[in-house]
């Protein structure tokens, strides 16, 4: 019984991650259509006597279009900063622009060039094992005895909104290559492990990890 009521769980949220994106996507560009109908339809009856069926629809598509344009050159960049930043000051709306922008670009995978590969850390405590990125491979720092250690810089965030998490530095002996890809990774977090890869979850060079810890 205990088995069934998981497997309809399981089910149900699967339904609910696929269905609630479809919804509030349609919701939001629903009204991106009709606001700019409203705006233009009047416009074109005005001066050309004709109604144009659809026009909401093909003039966001265009102005979407302008927009990530005049985004991806330099000056669009720079002002496209500025405004971020006057946005971000601003109280609660601030907060709400950001987390929301956080997180469409982590879901979409915008930004995520940054994450060189995913691994698996021993996190927070021994025995278990946490999903992160690399954000900078191997380099070389010094302890307190003089001693050389070659670390990497990881993100690890949390489930599901992966726009906050923890930095930490670990040693490359005892980071865990996960063979998944960025955007893959953002997935399993984004689900909560539901949305999984459909290719068995390899852990790279987790036996030898072991053995090295098995030995004395």
């Amino acid at each position: 019984m205990a088995s069934i009521a998981r497997f309809l769980r399981r089910r149900f949220l699967a339904g609910i991650l696929v269905l609630v994106p479809l919804g509030i996507t349609y919701l939001i560009l629903r009204l991106l259509f009709n606001a700019i109908d409203n705006i233009l339809a009047p416009y074109i009856e005005t001066y050309f006597n004709i109604r144009i069926p659809g026009l909401g629809v093909v003039a966001t598509i265009v102005i979407v279009f302008l927009v990530g344009l005049f985004a991806t050159n330099v000056l669009g960049r720079r002002l496209l900063n500025y405004f971020d930043r006057g946005l971000s000051r601003i109280p609660l709306v601030g907060n709400l622009y950001v987390a929301s922008r956080q997180v469409i670009e982590a879901v979409g995978g915008a930004g995520t060039e940054s994450f060189k590969r995913v691994v698996f850390v021993e996190y927070p405590r021994r025995g278990l094992f946490t999903l992160g990125f690399v954000t900078r491979d191997n380099y070389l720092v010094n302890d307190t005895q003089g001693n050389k250690h070659e670390v990497v810089n990881i993100f690890v965030p949390t489930s599901p909104n992966p726009t906050s998490g923890v930095f930490i530095v670990a040693k490359a002996s005892d980071v865990i290559r996960a063979d998944l890809t960025v955007e893959q990774g953002i997935k399993l977090i984004v689900s909560g492990g539901i949305i999984v890869p459909p290719h068995p979850l390899v852990l790279e060079g987790a036996e030898d990890r072991e053995e090295k810890q098995k030995s004395p």
